[in-house]
């Protein structure tokens, strides 16, 4: 019996540094979420230097977090999908492109998880744009949105492969459609 409860005592160590791990990778991630979405909301509301402020520190927080998250990888794809997100928002809104994968630095089905989130933002945008009478920028946005749905729209692949990406594409698709509307009737009404 002595092996068996040193065998227990091990397990038991083993365990609680992965705990203590976990709840490190936990609240990290609950910070990248946080601060994405605070990041976007800066975007939206023009100020470009705090949004620039936060995402550096979020590249910091992924970096630390990617360092430990290969055994709670279901618990932070939200987190870096959020990330990607934030940070592909803010550089269609100050550099006018969107982002490529390396310069986000998660891995692709976060990067694809983040493009397809962005389309709800840049909707946002071309509403914004309308409202304040900014037709051209409002085009403009509507054409990123198509872009980035016409080059994700071949991907089709199981939903054990790259879960929940279909419906976020069938969500894009329909924010497209509704973009485009709202475009098209506000012109008709000038």
């Amino acid at each position: 019996m002595k092996a068996l409860d040193t065998d227990i005592e091990n397990i038991a160590g083993w365990l609680t540094r992965k705990q203590s791990d976990f709840d490190v990778v936990m609240q990290l991630s609950r910070e990248l979420i946080r601060d994405a979405g605070q990041a976007i909301t800066f975007m939206h509301n023009g100020e470009v230097k705090k949004a620039a402020a936060r995402l550096r520190s979020m590249a910091t927080t992924v970096k630390r977090l990617q360092k430990m998250d290969s055994k709670f990888r279901y618990h932070t794809m939200q987190a870096y999908q959020e990330y990607a997100e934030a940070r592909i928002f803010a550089d269609i809104k100050t550099k006018r492109r969107v982002t490529p994968l390396r310069s986000v630095g998660v891995d692709g089905e976060a990067y694809l998880m983040g493009l397809m989130d962005v389309e709800g933002e840049l909707k946002r945008e071309i509403l914004e744009s309308l409202r304040a009478g900014r037709v051209k920028e409002a085009e403009w946005y509507f054409d990123i949105m198509k872009e980035i749905y016409d080059s994700t729209r071949k991907l089709r692949f199981a939903e054990a492969v790259l879960p929940g990406f279909r419906k976020k594409q069938d969500t894009a698709r329909i924010q497209i459609e509704n973009a485009g509307s709202e475009i098209l009737m506000f012109k008709r009404r000038r």
